[in-house]
Parts: C-alpha cells; structure tokens; sequence
C-alpha cells in the first residue's frame, strides 16, 4: 500500500513534467488506486494468523471485490461529471499500478 501511494506519487510527478495536461487524470487515479488498496489490505489481513484458514480466504475475496468496486464507484462518477478528463490515462493508471502492486507483493511481504 505505501508502496503503491509512493509509485503514485512518482509517476505523478514524472507525468506532470514530461505531459502536464493528464497530470490531473494521473494523480486523481493513483489516490483512487491508493484508497482501494487500503481497503483491500485492510480486510484481506484481518483474519491473518487465524487458526481457521477459511477465514482469511473469505476475508481476501471480499477485500478484492470490494477493491474493485470501490475503483469502479471512483472512476464511473468522475467520468460522468467531468467528461473532458481522460478515462484512458486513468484506466492504464489503475491497471499499471495494481499490476505492479500484485507483482511486488510476494517480494515485498517478505
């Protein structure tokens, strides 16, 4: 997660400085990305450590949809008020840094 809120943070600023017209798009979805990700690590490790293994499945599936929801509950509303933002920066936004967020976490968990 801190991880993720600090890749968002760089690519932000990198953005803003090579193409300053999606800077906006950019930061607005790496906060989404960053608020999703908390909530997923904050239900998937509730139940972490627990004796009953079923619990902490449970718990990482209902933590990933509601990560995904929460993604879609962000961008569908901003895309329907503010049409002149662009919905493809964010999109390879999300999809860069959740990507990059599940392909670091077994390095980083450890």
């Amino acid at each position: 997660m801190t991880f993720q809120a600090v890749t968002a943070l760089i690519l932000g600023l990198a953005v803003a400085v090579v193409i300053p017209d999606v800077w906006f798009e950019v930061m607005l979805a790496g906060a989404l990305c960053v608020v999703a990700q908390s909530y997923f690590t904050w239900r998937s490790l509730r139940h972490f450590g627990s004796r009953y293994t079923a619990l902490f499945v449970v718990a990482t599936s209902q933590g990933l949809f509601g990560k995904w929801i929460i993604l879609a509950a962000g961008l569908i509303p901003v895309w329907v008020t503010q049409p002149d933002l662009n919905a493809t920066t964010m999109l390879l936004v999300v999809v860069v840094l959740n990507t990059l967020s599940a392909m670091l976490a077994p390095i980083l968990v450890k």
